[in-house]
């Protein structure tokens, strides 16, 4: 309908992005839809929007990270690690993501 909100579930970007705001608070962090695209064998190509989290601290070029729903981990998405995988925990993945672009860490919360 016209006017109708249009909500998403919480899914793995949102817990990273969430992670990230917590680990790394200084990072700047956005959830981005950008186009990608995708081959079906006999059908073509088609255009999608996919879901990833931009990063970026200081002077330091933006990164994009995505989540593999196939492997079930996040994946850098672009700069000199495009392709590698992170973590499939998105705290792990923060702090990974925040020490490759040379943002100081907060240490983990305690668990009790």
């Amino acid at each position: 309908m016209l006017g109708e909100l249009k909500v998403e579930p919480f899914g793995p970007i949102d817990a990273l992005h969430a992670a990230v705001r917590r680990r790394a608070p200084q990072v700047a962090v956005t959830r981005a839809r950008v186009p990608e695209e995708y081959s079906v064998p006999k059908f073509g190509t088609f255009g999608v929007l996919g879901l990833r989290l931009h990063v970026s601290y200081r002077t330091r070029l933006a990164r994009r990270i995505r989540w593999d729903g196939d492997a079930a981990i996040y994946v850098w998405a672009s700069g000199p690690d495009d392709g590698v995988q992170l973590s499939t925990d998105p705290e792990v993945a923060a702090t990974r993501i925040a020490r490759a672009i040379g943002a100081p860490v907060s240490p983990a919360p305690s668990r009790r």
